[in-house]
């Protein structure tokens, strides 16, 4: 059967199959170890970044903030021991260097940092979304024990997407930026 000859454009497709993939997908980590208190999501849940996604259970974050506290107070008293009396006697403060010095012998300087630190680990006690996004899946269940390190859930940005293809080679000159593309799933 033949078919009489037009005036056109030929049109050349080419087929073939791929993934759809986000621009950010976050795996996310617990960053210290504890037991989950409220997990907050579900998988395919909407989220937005800073929105709050799994809590651990504070009171030992606590516990750890309120004696990182008082060793703050402890030392830094300790540290004014030293040096206090002598400026009482010569009506002086103590110098810079001085009072660097007793805060440094008597631990004050290392407790401020393990205070920093408590107040650190207080704070990723809740796993928060990086981003807006959605819940792809949730590896935890409130009363489960978590380690640093362990996944908790996954976050995709379903707003920034891309599809990756692969194309035989001799398909390459077929396909130029700015051409039509049929995307089907």
């Amino acid at each position: 059967i033949a078919e009489g000859v037009r005036n056109g454009d030929l049109i050349l497709t080419v087929t073939t199959t791929g993934q759809v993939r986000s621009d950010a997908e976050s795996r996310l980590k617990a960053e210290v170890g504890g037991t989950v208190q409220k997990v907050h999501v579900r998988p395919g849940d909407h989220v937005k970044a800073g929105q709050p996604l799994v809590v651990l259970d504070p009171r030992p974050f606590d516990l750890a903030l309120r004696i990182a506290e008082v060793a703050v107070q402890e030392a830094d008293q300790r540290a004014k021991d030293n040096f206090v009396p002598d400026s009482i006697v010569s009506g002086k403060g103590p110098t810079p260097e001085r009072r660097q010095n007793a805060e440094l012998r008597n631990g004050l300087t290392q407790a401020r940092v393990r205070l920093d630190q408590a107040k650190l680990d207080r704070e990723k006690a809740t796993i928060v979304s990086p981003f807006d996004g959605v819940v792809d899946r949730v590896g935890v269940s409130a009363g489960e024990r978590v380690s640093a390190g362990q996944d908790i859930t996954t976050i995709v940005d379903i707003e920034h997407l891309r599809i990756e293809a692969s194309v035989l080679e001799h398909d390459l000159p077929l396909i130029k930026v700015g051409g039509d593309a049929l995307v089907t799933s």
